[in-house]
């Protein structure tokens, strides 16, 4: 029997809608310094905005390299410094029109596509020489195993408000903490850990220098902790086919047109399909990297840079 000319109508309709929303998901005027190579791995670091923080994790990041394409993304402006740096070290940059973290990431994965795996960190993460390639290699441990099919997979990070009360149990720093900022909670957002630049001082005075806790992490049991919130997404690697399968990071345009903030929607689309899709967040204890501060921390945490910067060496 064939469809009713209404059914047909309604397909065609739908699928126009579905093709709109696809395009709007992964278009975007840009400007794309491109030196891809068609790496099976992309490297994306989120940058533009955290300019006096470059001097010390951008030469952490290219230490931390593996056999991978590197594209540095800037929403919604062009940063000079950047497109040099770019041009210097054979990276490609990417600036779009639109401040969005989502949209510029979509559009940076969609000219990678023949990255499989892909590696996103924000521009205020420290890494380690080994912390790239070990995250991508106990991804595919993690993935071979088979217990979760991890939709991300991410370090062990000290300020981090999933991670930090493992990790202080696993340093036995958790009562001095609690005595100091009250219960641990593990949480989101809405911490002291999130709030207080007190907070994100002593854990960078007691976890540092990243090197030493990398070292002590080693000796301990490793251990796979699977997140049960939004988790701080400052440095994770996935699939190219779990970005797929979720329909791409959600790009909320009402949004732009009202000129709303759209930061962190990358991480709530992401963190939400994980559950919706039995794809679950995964920490290892095997990998670390240090977050500099949450937005209230900055500035104080600036101010310790400047009088102890032997802790972000």
């Amino acid at each position: 029997m064939r469809p009713s000319l209404s059914s047909r109508a309604y397909g065609l309709l739908k699928g126009g809608v579905v093709a709109a929303q696809t395009y709007s998901k992964l278009n975007d005027r840009f400007t794309f310094d491109d030196r891809r190579t068609g790496a099976r791995t992309v490297v994306a670091m989120l940058a533009g905005y955290k300019e006096d923080l470059w001097p010390l994790v951008l030469p952490r990041l290219k230490a931390a390299l593996p056999e991978a394409d590197v594209c540095l993304i800037s929403p919604g402006l062009r940063h000079q410094a950047l497109s040099e740096l770019c041009a210097r070290e054979g990276w490609s940059y990417l600036s779009t029109a639109t401040n969005d973290v989502s949209l510029a990431q979509n559009v940076c994965f969609r000219l990678h596509d023949r990255a499989k795996m892909i590696v996103k960190l924000d521009e205020d993460m420290f890494v380690l020489p080994n912390t790239i390639t070990d995250l991508l290699a106990e991804y595919r441990r993690i993935k071979i195993e088979g217990t979760v099919d991890p939709g991300l997979v991410a370090p062990m990070i000290p300020l981090n408000g999933f991670c930090y009360r493992y990790l202080l149990e696993m340093l036995g720093l958790l009562e001095e903490y609690e005595a100091t900022f009250g219960t641990a909670r593990i949480a989101t957002a809405g911490l002291p850990l999130h709030k207080s630049p007190a907070a994100a001082r002593w854990i960078w005075e007691r976890t540092a220098p990243l090197e030493g806790l990398a070292a002590r992490l080693q000796g301990m049991k490793r251990r796979e902790l699977l997140s049960p919130i939004q988790f701080s997404i400052g440095i994770i690697a996935f699939e190219r086919e779990f970005w797929e399968q979720i329909g791409y990071f959600a790009v909320p345009r009402h949004k732009h047109v009202a000129k709303m903030s759209t930061l962190g929607g990358d991480e709530a689309c992401l963190c939400a399909a994980a559950m919706v899709h039995s794809r679950p967040i995964v920490v290892t204890t095997a990998v670390v990297a240090g977050h500099f501060s949450f937005g209230p921390q900055y500035s104080a945490m600036r101010d310790l840079l400047c009088s102890n910067p032997e802790i972000f060496a």
